[in-house]
């Protein structure tokens, strides 16, 4: 059984998830959407080295859209158009990866995930790190209480070339750019995906430039009276750096939620007295594939579960947590830190997502 996939968008990210499509079994790059058809073209030659002869390209998003040969959707447009173009895709009966944010904010995400119930089909955010085997060696160490009580997760997340480069939709607010929804994304989502803990209540402070989000300090009260920093910016050099620390010890890492060199994914524990020990899990783990065979697995799953008559919009067996229902709460939580840098008050968020 081969997967047929359909991308909609030709831009950096695009492309990786191209490499790592061609190395999923089970899936095909069938077609591509864009704009422009020399442009298209030229992207596949040049950035991917796929004969355009092999890949359909389809001038404009509606045409993808309405190709009735493919299984499944990729998202990677700018996010200000992340709903218009999932809602059509679920409703077009495809299954729907979508780049993070699902949305501009938590209320679109809701509605998407409420048409992917209705449409019973699956939506999946994007985010790759929870398919990394250190990922879940992670996970393991700071919820298995080696670190004893969680007392304190600090995440940095930044790059500061974003406003120099040409046309890049981080810098327009038309598109829905800025820090947070890029990079906060990704210090809200691992928080609670390393450690079960709930968000209770935020206060941020932060600054624009070009009416984007430019930088955004968070300091955001957890259950079980933890306490997190998240840091996002376009104004640092790049750093991917994460904390998490109990009473007993802290377990670091200086390059998630993806590893700068694929043949190095490490981490370190340092104990109460001193002791630090390293570990390196998933050498040559490419955790975008790993995304795109959950995504296989479950077309399979799918099609066992709509002849059983019970199709949810998520895989809670083949995916590391349950993706859905932790994106939407992600994207609660980017809505209350905006509502406080606007308003310079501490945000309190409600136990219901």
């Amino acid at each position: 059984m081969t997967i047929r996939w359909g991308f909609l968008g030709t831009g950096r990210v695009t492309q990786r998830m191209v490499e790592a499509l061609l190395a999923t079994p089970g899936a095909r790059l069938a077609a591509i959407a864009s704009r422009d058809r020399r442009r298209a073209e030229a992207w596949l030659r040049e950035q991917v080295r796929l004969d355009p002869q092999e890949v359909r390209i389809h001038e404009g998003y509606a045409a993808i859209i309405d190709d009735d040969s493919l299984d499944w959707l990729y998202v990677a447009l700018p996010p200000a158009l992340h709903a218009t173009w999932v809602e059509r895709g679920l409703q077009a009966g495809k299954h729907i990866l979508c780049e993070k944010p699902l949305g501009v904010n938590h209320p679109q995400a809701v509605d998407l995930a409420e048409s992917a119930r209705q449409c019973r089909r699956l939506l999946l955010d994007a985010t790759a790190y929870p398919h990394h085997p250190r990922s879940i060696a992670a996970r393991n160490i700071i919820r298995s209480g080696e670190l004893g009580a969680l007392r304190r997760v600090t995440m940095a997340c930044t790059s500061s070339d974003i406003f120099h480069r040409a046309n890049d939709h981080r810098t327009d607010p038309a598109l829905g750019g800025g820090c947070l929804l890029d990079l906060g994304w990704y210090c809200v989502h691992a928080t609670l995906w390393l450690t079960g803990l709930r968000c209770q209540a935020v206060q941020a402070i932060g600054s624009r430039r070009h009416q984007v989000w430019y930088q955004v300090q968070v300091m955001a009260e957890l259950s079980d009276g933890a306490i997190a920093h998240w840091d996002c910016g376009f104004d640092t050099a790049g750093r991917k750096w994460i904390e998490v620390a109990g009473e007993q010890g802290s377990w670091i890492c200086d390059d998630f939620p993806r590893p700068w060199d694929r043949s190095k994914p490490r981490f370190w524990v340092h104990g109460k007295a001193g002791k630090v020990r390293g570990e390196v899990h998933g050498e040559e783990v490419f955790q975008e594939a790993e995304l795109l065979r959950g995504c296989v697995l479950a077309s399979v799953q799918e099609s066992a579960s709509n002849e059983a008559g019970s199709m949810e919009p998520e895989s809670t067996v083949l995916f590391p947590a349950p993706r859905l229902s932790l994106a939407l709460e992600t994207h609660r939580i980017l809505d209350a830190i905006e509502l406080s840098a606007i308003s310079g008050q501490r945000v309190v968020l409600g136990l219901d997502s």
